[in-house]
């Protein structure tokens, strides 16, 4: 082989590098932006949709009657996707929004007086039906039933503090691919081959 013939050896070598160094960055670079458009608009908590109308509506609910709009917001914030309920109580509403529990059951009065909200009563627990045409979580006219809702307990509820609350035991579950560790056993780090990178 000639010099010349080396030269062109090496470029084409080179050459061959450059395209797989640049096929594996096209490919990282189409895998994140995958990765990208797929939580790009996940918010922890979701999202839930008001009308143009119901909007301009919650403006005149904060003028008439504040305490009703504020337990209006907590009532939306907490309801469950898909039935547009939550479940929870005058003491939970009280200690959250810091007012009166006599102030919560004239406000909750008020939010179904003037159709925001259905109220089932459970005991001594609201649930509390948002009025679809105004805000729901889910595709319109989802609704099920009002009585699969989220359900909100508060602290002061509750006989003994959060804190004195006996934890749940937990119960591991052995999958078919896996097996139980016993005692200290030792493990070996886990071949490449066994490491799925796609």
């Amino acid at each position: 082989m000639t010099n010349y013939e080396d030269k062109i050896q090496t470029l084409e070598n080179q050459l061959t590098q450059t395209r797989t160094l640049l096929g594996n960055t096209v490919d990282t670079l189409q895998e994140e932006r995958r990765l990208s458009a797929t939580t790009k608009n996940k918010v922890t908590g979701g999202y839930y949709m008001m009308s143009r109308s119901a909007e301009k509506n919650l403006r005149a609910l904060q003028k008439t009657n504040n305490n009703a709009s504020l337990m209006f917001s907590v009532i939306r914030e907490n309801m469950q996707i898909g039935t547009n309920a939550v479940t929870i109580s005058n003491e939970a509403l009280s200690k959250i929004l810091g007012i009166s529990k006599r102030t919560v059951i004239r406000a909750s009065k008020f939010l179904k007086d003037h159709q925001y909200v259905q109220v089932v009563k459970i005991g001594t627990t609201n649930t509390y039906v948002v009025n679809e045409r105004i805000a729901f979580a889910g595709s319109v006219g989802q609704r099920k039933a009002v009585f699969s809702s989220t359900v909100v307990a508060h602290e002061s509820e509750q006989d003994e503090g959060w804190e004195n609350v006996t934890k749940l035991k937990a119960i591991p579950i052995i999958y078919g691919d896996e097996r139980a560790i016993i005692g200290s056993e030792d493990l070996s780090p886990p071949d490449q081959k066994d490491i799925d990178l796609n």
